[in-house]
């Protein structure tokens, strides 16, 4: 059974994992791999570090990104399991590989989420999509590393 922050933690994280995939829903083209979801997840994490959001105030999570930087791969796991258990995205097998997709259901849930804060994680993916995406695997971890290591002048 997971404890009550535990809980909140795998909530969010699959909010943030359909909100990412609900972003990618009209581009069948792109190929949503664990490795590729897990990286792009980063950015929906820690957005004001990974994005250059312009806020001040950075939260406890964000200043400690660094230490997130490799990200806990049997989370998403459990997360992929329980929403493919739920029907609300699918995994299919596409040139090879195992791809993750949001179906309507899901697709329903995200958009009848109305708040700003799941506005402003659309708003996050989107931008995801329009310019992350697009960099191969190499170079997103890079930038996460780099990126995340720059909030640790902050901590001091």
């Amino acid at each position: 059974m997971l404890k009550l922050k535990g809980k909140y933690e795998f909530l969010i994280g699959s909010m943030r994992v359909l909100t990412l995939l609900s972003a990618f829903e009209n581009n069948r083209s792109y190929q949503m791999t664990f490795d590729k979801l897990i990286l792009l997840d980063f950015y929906m994490r820690f957005p004001q570090t990974m994005l250059n959001l312009d806020v001040k105030n950075f939260d406890f999570e964000e200043l400690y990104s660094f230490y997130h930087s490799y990200p806990d791969r049997e989370y998403y796991q459990k997360i992929l399991r329980i929403l493919i258990s739920k029907r609300i995205i699918e995994k299919e097998i596409f040139s090879s590989s195992f791809v993750y997709r949001i179906n309507p259901i899901g697709l329903e849930i995200v958009k009848g989420i109305k708040n700003e804060y799941s506005t402003q994680m659309y708003l996050n993916a989107l931008l995801i999509k329009k310019t992350i995406s697009k960099l191969s695997e190499a170079k997103i971890r890079e930038e996460i590393s780099n990126k995340s290591l720059n909030n640790i002048h902050l901590i001091s």
